[in-house]
């Protein structure tokens, strides 16, 4: 049960990746903020229109939503909680709204629809309930101020030049502060109900991906042993009664081996690619030529390429492809499977040719490239996804889309990249990175 255990701790780590995400979205949103009221800032200059803001109190204003801002990213890089620093931000960020409709004008401008603003952020931040108490103290800030300027202790701020008595429109104060009240609230309990449901469906949809891997896994894992069997069995067979088998049996009886061999690939790709994504496929680092990783490739597929009359060779290798740091036998299959992937697409009479070049100071790069049949860019990122496949029309679907995904794994797992540049009808070339020197970074340890 540790691997399960360990998905569902990866479900609420992606959810805490989420909400970090949504809160780092409000703080970089206060900034367009910021610039609006600038804006009114430039505006309320003498020589501008007829705003007659006070410029110094709104600047201060600004520069504190600002500097919440970036403390707040900050926070959020150094891994304080998430939920806790929501309401912190969410807390100061009402207050300085409520500062701002004063010295912008109060009822008299639209500016403390800026309570709705905050709200919506607070559903996706704290949900229904959270975003309901925001909405209260949003709400209860500006009744203050309306409060406090009808008493006269807060003088009205006339930035239009239009004579505005609060103590003589006291009813209008009141009407100005429902008409702000009740979208709020209705706000939070629609924000937040729906941001609850986004939220669920999601959980959802990740609780439905673990158990769809977990029973994959499963169902991988029990395939091995009879499958291993199986092919014992068939190799025995070959060996007591071949000589008695006719044309036709022996074809039959290497077709049904091929198959096997073919499956149980598949079986330990499945099985490598569930550990790499979970982080438990341990890599065996030591020095490596990747001069003779790749050609000890070539020979693995030579009689295959000899086959569909295809020409394979190491045009290039940088003497700095020796002795890097990696496991021989998962680059080794990264190797396998992308001179297997261009031997596929490759039509008769082609070439493929590999290539060790340095890429930059820290970096060592391989490259295989074919003159086959390209690939289109709506495939180039998908094809290196879980099953994905190029489909194009009148051809038939061939591997089964996950060896690009292990080499894909394979090659980050030690820290570096892969990527394809590729034209249709003038072949592709398939690269990755290796990194010169150890990272402890690239190293993922058995846990």
């Amino acid at each position: 049960m540790a691997e399960p255990d360990a998905k569902r701790t990866s479900i609420f780590a992606a959810e805490e990746i989420d909400a970090a995400r949504d809160l780092r979205n409000t703080l970089l949103f206060v900034g367009i903020l910021v610039v609006g009221l600038a804006a009114m800032i430039l505006a309320a200059s003498p020589n501008v229109m007829a705003l007659q803001i006070p410029p110094l109190q709104l600047s201060l204003v600004a520069l504190t939503a600002v500097l919440i801002a970036f403390g707040g990213i900050i926070a959020l890089q150094s891994g304080l909680p998430v939920r806790p620093l929501s309401w912190t931000v969410l807390v100061a960020y009402t207050l300085i709204v409520s500062i701002t409709v004063h010295y912008t004008g109060g009822p008299l401008t639209p500016v403390p629809a800026l309570y709705l603003l905050v709200t919506v952020g607070a559903s996706f931040l704290l949900g229904r309930r959270g975003a309901t108490l925001i909405a209260l103290l949003g709400v209860a800030c500006y009744a203050l101020i309306l409060a406090l300027e009808y008493t006269g202790v807060l003088p009205m701020i006339q930035i239009w030049r239009l004579s505005f008595s609060p103590r003589e429109r006291g009813s209008l104060l009141i009407i100005n502060w429902l008409a702000l009240t009740i979208p709020t609230l209705v706000t939070a309990q629609l924000a937040g109900t729906l941001a609850e449901r986004l939220k669920q469906t999601n959980l959802h949809l990740r609780e439905s991906e673990r158990l769809r891997d977990t029973l994959t896994h499963m169902v991988v894992h029990d395939l091995r042993n009879p499958l291993t069997g199986l092919l014992g069995w068939l190799d025995l067979l070959q060996s007591v009664t071949g000589p008695q088998m006719t044309e036709s049996q022996r074809r039959l009886l290497d077709n049904a081996r091929h198959s096997g061999h073919i499956l149980l690939e598949m079986v330990g790709e499945l099985l490598d690619i569930s550990k790499m994504e979970a982080g438990k496929l341990a890599l065996n680092l030591k020095p490596v030529d990747l001069c003779g990783l790749l050609e000890e490739g070539v020979a693995t597929v030579r009689a295959l390429a000899e086959l569909e009359r295809l020409t394979v060779t190491v045009e290039a290798c940088a003497p700095q492809g020796q002795n890097i740091p990696c496991d021989s036998q998962l680059i080794g299959r990264v190797i396998v499977n992308l001179l297997s992937n261009a031997i596929k697409h490759t039509p008769p009479g082609g070439q493929i040719a590999l290539k060790v070049q340095p890429h930059d100071d820290d970096t060592i790069r391989v490259s295989v490239t074919d003159t086959g049949e390209g690939i289109p860019p709506q495939y180039q990122q998908l094809i290196f996804e879980k099953f994905g496949q190029v489909q194009l029309p009148g051809q038939e679907r061939r591997g089964t889309g996950l060896g690009l995904t292990f080499c894909k794994l394979a090659v980050e797992a030690h820290g570096g990249r892969i990527w394809v540049e590729s034209q249709v009808g003038q072949g592709s070339t398939f690269s990755f990175t290796l990194p010169l020197a150890r990272g402890e970074a690239a190293v993922r340890r058995e846990t």
